[in-house]
């Protein structure tokens, strides 16, 4: 139903909501290798969808201390119908391709006695692209954009992990990202940039609150391997008239692994 009503409008978007990159550390030694494949919104009836993966890597160095790495790719494609307000294109049907490499590290720790909950305080950058092709109709005729642009991506990423059973437990994570695009490149006319607010963005920052929650569940014969499920949001750095947008909200299910416990 969501997604029927924002095909109601003639959006664009700029960012997808992704999974954090959030290991469950206590100790030196302990990894994460972890797969997901994501969902932002799937509307079968219009053939909208917004899925693709992810793929996250972790290693503790010390008690304290980890790096961690990723990749988030993602293949969206929108239908916008024919509507007498619609502006400034009759119909359009607009493919997104997104891809992101990141590296990271930080700081976690026990906080209770019993060493159930830690707090993880990551932060990294990542560089990528993102990729718009834009066809449809227009008074009749046959029209073809495209846009696209570098991504730089600085995050910091807070975290409370609850750990009360080896095989059940789950985080919440508070991610801040701050965005900048650049080296745009695009075929838009002026005044259909100046209506999607694209033409706002180039060699621009943009802040965004990237909240989660995650669970991970497991048997304890295999504390190696969990079934890994994030629901993950995005907030929108952008006014409610605007037509440039974020979708800001994803569901990622995948299984998530530390080689450290196969030796036990």
């Amino acid at each position: 139903m969501i997604m029927s009503l924002a095909s109601c409008s003639t959006y664009r978007y700029i960012f997808s909501a992704s999974p954090p990159n959030n290991p469950y550390f206590s100790k030196k030694g302990e990894s994460k290798i972890s797969g997901y494949y994501s969902d932002g919104g799937t509307n079968r009836l219009y053939g909208e969808k917004a899925n693709g993966f992810d793929l996250h890597g972790a290693y503790a160095l010390s008690n304290h201390w980890a790096i961690t790495t990723g990749y988030f790719n993602r293949n969206e494609r929108d239908v916008f119908e024919y509507s007498r307000n619609r502006s400034p294109f009759d119909s359009s049907v607009v493919h997104y391709e997104r891809n992101l490499y990141d590296i990271g590290g930080g700081y976690f720790t026990t906080i209770n006695s019993k060493k159930t909950i830690t707090l993880n305080l990551f932060a990294g950058v990542g560089f990528g692209k993102f990729a718009m092709d834009d066809d449809g109709t227009n008074n009749g005729a046959l029209y073809s954009r495209k846009h696209s642009s570098d991504i730089t991506r600085y995050y910091f990423q807070p975290a409370l992990n609850f750990s009360p059973y080896p095989f059940f437990r789950f985080s919440f994570v508070l991610k801040t990202s701050l965005v900048h695009y650049k080296n745009s490149n695009t075929s838009y006319t002026a005044s259909e940039q100046e209506y999607f607010s694209l033409d706002q963005i180039n060699d621009r920052v943009k802040a965004i609150s990237e909240p989660a929650v995650n669970i991970q569940l497991g048997l304890p014969q295999y504390p190696w391997v969990k079934l890994d499920a994030t629901l993950s949001g995005a907030s929108n750095p952008f006014s409610a008239e605007s037509h440039l947008q974020v979708r800001g909200n994803n569901a990622s299910i995948g299984l998530s692994f530390d080689l450290s416990k196969l030796k036990k």
